[in-house]
């Protein structure tokens, strides 16, 4: 039995604010592979503190793909806690970094992953991106 493997990844600040990510949602909302897709899965990597962005999120996107799921992943095992409160019909939590992990393995079509990288080194990045992309669905979209 293969041992599961740690987040990759580490604790960011986790400033979250209500509306604070409004504009680039309704941008999200607009890409095509949310809407064309047959599995239209977004995760929203390192929400923060608060399921507010995540929550937000799915409330956006839902106007245009009711389908839609959205999945919070944070790394912090308390802010997922916190967060899993808040869960509903088409939002979970979890607990993960840029493996970005999702329900049953499946593939997203978008991960937004804002504020998070900027906390890193910059030789770092590339390996998240290179991480983060290779979970996407074909044609799925990396927001950072």
């Amino acid at each position: 039995m293969a041992r599961p493997t740690a987040p990759r990844g580490r604790i960011t600040r986790g400033t979250t604010g209500v509306n604070r990510l409004r504009r680039i949602d309704r941008w999200i909302a607009a890409l095509p592979v949310l809407r064309t897709s047959d599995d239209p899965l977004v995760v929203d990597l390192g929400y923060g503190a608060s399921a507010t962005t995540t929550l937000e999120l799915r409330d956006r996107l839902a106007a245009v793909q009711p389908d839609v799921q959205v999945v919070g992943v944070e790394i912090d095992p308390e802010r997922v806690r916190t967060a899993s409160a808040a869960a509903r019909d088409g939002v979970g939590f979890r607990l993960g970094g840029f493996e970005t992990p999702t329900p049953d393995g499946r593939r997203p079509a978008i991960i937004r992953a804002l504020n998070v990288l900027r906390q890193y080194d910059e030789t770092e990045v590339a390996d998240a991106w290179a991480t983060m992309t290779a979970r996407l669905q074909p044609d799925g979209v990396l927001v950072e």
